[in-house]
């Protein structure tokens, strides 16, 4: 929504430097900037842009659903960050298609990946992995307790094989993981160069843009680096996707059993999809790595930022904790021995979701998104602007929304009580989850509670003596405050609580008892 200046009459903060928003909009401090923005401005304000034109910073819930949902073809991805993606995933995938009929085509496929029907099936698979890290982590643990381990490290690498990347093998794994965990990060240093992303990648002959790009980020640490993490990832989606058609090919979809997950993955349900269509409505291979990176990046990014965000919120109140602990405790209680809680019971239990949502509304992992119009069009708003000039009230115009949607006057605050006694009826965002913008408007719905139960059963959290501090990037990174090296990381002191303790105490002596009945 950029022109050059047609918002003089909305109020709007001034800009730090003469280049306009962009220096403060970006930078890796300025998560209170975003939260300050529509507390001190309004629904609506305006961002100075100097020679790059003005910006709409929108918060307003009529507003957002016009954007998002019911004219969501007239406000397509920014030029700047759909050429950013199509870079990232190195082709078109869903997120940035600007063509209605082919997004319409891959929203058919992408939309049943992530409805809450699909995820309440793949909850076996999501067990699976969460187990794999919790005897991980119990390992770890249980000749040092209180061993200070990076969660962020285990939760992503647990949040990839959910999602499809298992079976790569060993090195390429790690390679991988660290291709796309600074991919994200890397970019957001490169937001200068953003607008000239798209045009670059449709430049012609190949070899001279690749020549370019080769030559323009020799001296630049971040865009060489970029580049090496966006070449390291896509030969592990093109392997990816030739194996499994290959599988398809010999044996068919039955033939899929035979992979990490079963066949039973995101990105594996989305090619056997793509596989059984009719030709009309098949995306190409290109579009499908494309939309195999969308998923490996999104699901990633929100769903491990999201659970290490948790772990950091309850290692700090230990109160919160333990009352977290009983409730999953009373809830197993009433199992077999051994057996997990299915989808619906942890969605029944009311504090963990409580909490969930609470952390999920005032800690979003994407901060903001932009886009712009392709057409004059009027807005409407749910609260009027009231203008900076004659102090006239406009009802219309041509992601700190979460925090000014729920809660008034204490919104800023961490309570996960507003969600206990909370009525139907009241969300008014577009939302898929609460009727919040935490995912847009799109249907993904990460496996956080189901985790969460796995390691709040098995162990205790407390942090360490150095802060975390969450800094701003295409998404939410952890750092430890005052580290060196300024990598992301989110550390914890780790025990394994009370009950596990038993458990593993229990299960030597019958190891112990089991050898001497053999001899």
């Amino acid at each position: 929504m950029k022109s050059k200046k047609p918002y003089a009459y909305i109020p709007g903060p001034t800009p730090s430097t003469v280049v306009g928003y962009l220096l403060d909009l970006h930078s890796p401090d300025a998560l209170p900037w975003h939260f300050n923005v529509p507390e001190e401005y309004g629904h609506v304000a305006r961002l100075k842009g100097g020679l790059a034109g003005d910006a709409l910073y929108i918060t307003d819930p009529a507003a957002l659903n016009a954007i998002l949902i019911r004219q969501q073809a007239w406000f397509p991805e920014s030029t700047e960050f759909a050429g950013l993606f199509r870079i990232i995933h190195c082709g078109d995938g869903w997120l940035p298609c600007k063509v209605r009929l082919e997004h319409k085509k891959q929203r058919k496929y992408m939309d049943a990946l992530f409805t809450a029907n699909r995820v309440s099936k793949l909850t076996p698979m999501f067990y699976q992995v969460a187990h794999q890290l919790e005897d991980k982590l119990k390992a770890a643990v249980s000749d040092t307790p209180g061993k200070v381990v990076d969660m962020l490290d285990c939760l992503t690498r647990a949040a990839l094989e959910i999602i499809g990347t298992a079976g790569i093998g060993h090195t390429a794994f790690d390679e991988f993981h660290g291709a796309i965990t600074s991919v994200l990060p890397l970019a957001s240093r490169l937001f200068l160069v953003l607008p000239f992303l798209e045009s670059w990648r449709k430049m012609k002959p190949v070899w001279l843009r690749r020549t370019l790009a080769y030559v323009g980020t020799l001296p630049w640490p971040s865009a060489r680096k970029f580049r090496a993490a966006v070449d390291a990832m896509h030969p592990v989606y093109v392997n990816l996707y030739k194996a499994r058609q290959r599988m398809l090919e010999e044996g068919g979809s039955a033939a899929l059993a035979d992979t990490a997950a079963g066949g039973k993955d995101l990105i594996t349900s989305m090619i056997q999809a793509n596989w059984d269509a009719d030709e009309t409505h098949k995306m190409s291979e290109d579009t499908v790595l494309a939309n195999m990176g969308s998923i490996v990046h999104g699901g990633q990014e929100t769903t491990s930022s999201s659970l290490a965000r948790f772990l950091t919120i309850i290692a700090e109140d230990q109160d919160l904790q333990v009352r977290l602990r009983e409730e999953l405790r009373d809830a197993k209680a009433k199992k077999a021995p051994g057996e997990d809680l299915d989808y619906t019971e942890l969605e029944k239990l009311p504090l963990l979701d409580a909490v969930v949502r609470e952390m999920m509304r005032i800690y979003s992992p994407v901060t903001f998104v932009w886009r712009q119009t392709t057409k004059d069009v009027v807005v409407p708003l749910t609260y009027p602007i009231r203008s900076i000039m004659n102090g006239e009230e406009t009802e219309g115009v041509a992601h700190s929304s979460n925090r000014l949607q729920f809660g008034g006057a204490d919104a800023a605050q961490f309570k996960p009580e507003r969600w206990l006694n909370r009525t139907q009826g009241e969300s008014k965002l577009p939302g898929a989850y609460s009727g919040m913008m935490t995912f847009l408007s799109d249907q993904l719905i990460p496996p956080t509670e189901l985790v969460l139960a796995v390691l709040l059963l098995s162990f205790s959290f407390e942090p360490i003596p150095t802060p975390i501090d969450w800094r701003m990037g295409i998404t939410l990174e952890p750092r430890v405050r005052d580290e060196r090296k300024k990598e992301r990381r989110c550390r914890f002191r780790i025990a394994a609580s009370s009950s596990t303790l038993v458990d593993m105490e229990l299960t030597r002596r019958w190891l112990y008892l089991s050898s001497r009945v053999r001899v």
